[in-house]
């Protein structure tokens, strides 16, 4: 099994990620900060290899006497819709995978694994696959592009496999409360209603437990470095989604659709073509998509209802 040094472990990705490699058996060292929150990490907390990450210290070579043979980047800094376009956060972006590069040399790593995004691509209809023209519309999309290549050049240089899974729709537990799933579940618990627009988008999402499956594979089949899309199959419009989720908790709460604008720019069929990556280390959408979204309902249920009991 293989020792992994992972990024932004306490956030959504990161930590559904961490949670499948730590039942496989991987060896796992991360970085944290003082503020951040590990209740998305309590499941494998004793399995994990904890090092404080703050500018008073020296956490760049403790994690490089770690000796990890992955490095896996998934921490980022502007996630939120209101910091997208915001360069100079996410020009922070930029310093900190420089410090990670810096640890993946001087570590002697052999893979470099990093999680890009649909926005690089900006505004698209249909199924793309990595060579659709790169045209973001946000810093957030623009940064991951200067991000990609860094990785590129720097491993390529230093002989390191590198793999950046740029990553479309996904759901599950320790989804960021702003985000559509999430806002949708806490809406039809505390309210009536909820405003939407028509509905008409498609999006073909991706249980985020299979996103540590598509990297596992990585790990352990030493594929061709390159870019990866990392996306569903399963095409579903928002309206059918968002009606489902309404069904399983309270099919009297009322969806107003029509009642939101598209936004600018607004994509009304996202999917990627995942079949380079399937090519080369197999398939990974392994979750049946119902028996994931009701689990992740019931998750997000019970996180509510203590919300309101406790008077949050």
């Amino acid at each position: 099994m293989a020792k992994i040094f992972i990024t932004g472990i306490t956030g959504f990705l990161g930590s559904n990620i961490a949670d499948f490699l730590s039942k496989e058996g991987h060896h796992i060292v991360a970085t944290y900060r003082e503020k951040s929150s590990k209740n998305l990490c309590l499941n494998y907390y004793d399995k994990v290899h904890w090092v404080l990450q703050d500018e008073n210290n020296d956490w760049v070579n403790t994690i490089i006497n770690t000796s990890p043979d992955v490095i896996i980047h998934s921490a980022w800094m502007g996630v939120s819709h209101n910091e997208r376009d915001d360069w100079e956060c996410q020009f922070q972006n930029i310093n900190f995978i420089k410090k990670i590069l810096f640890v993946a040399k001087h570590s002697k790593a052999s893979r470099f694994i990093c999680l890009g995004s649909q926005a690089e691509y900006g505004p698209f209809d249909g199924v793309i696959n990595e060579e659709y023209p790169l045209n973001p519309v946000e810093a957030y999309g623009c940064v991951k592009i200067i991000c990609s290549e860094l990785v590129k050049q720097y491993c390529t240089y230093h002989k390191i496999d590198w793999y950046w899974l740029r990553l479309f729709s996904f759901f599950g537990s320790g989804e960021s409360e702003n985000w559509l799933i999430p806002s949708l579940v806490k809406k039809i618990i505390l309210s009536d209603y909820m405003d939407l627009t028509l509905g008409e988008q498609k999006y073909a999402y991706l249980y985020v437990g299979d996103l540590g499956l598509a990297i596992n594979s990585i790990i352990l089949k030493h594929g061709q470095p390159g870019i990866y899309n990392i996306s569903g199959k399963m095409l579903v419009t928002l309206k059918n989604l968002v009606e489902g989720i309404r069904n399983k908790i309270n099919p009297s709460f009322k969806l107003n659709f029509g009642k939101l604008p598209y936004r600018l720019n607004q994509s009304m069929h996202m999917q990627g073509d995942s079949s380079k990556f399937i090519k080369e280390f197999d398939e990974f959408e392994a979750s049946d998509f119902e028996s994931s979204m009701l689990k992740t309902i019931e998750c997000l249920k019970e996180k509510f209802k203590a919300q309101v009991n406790e008077g949050i």
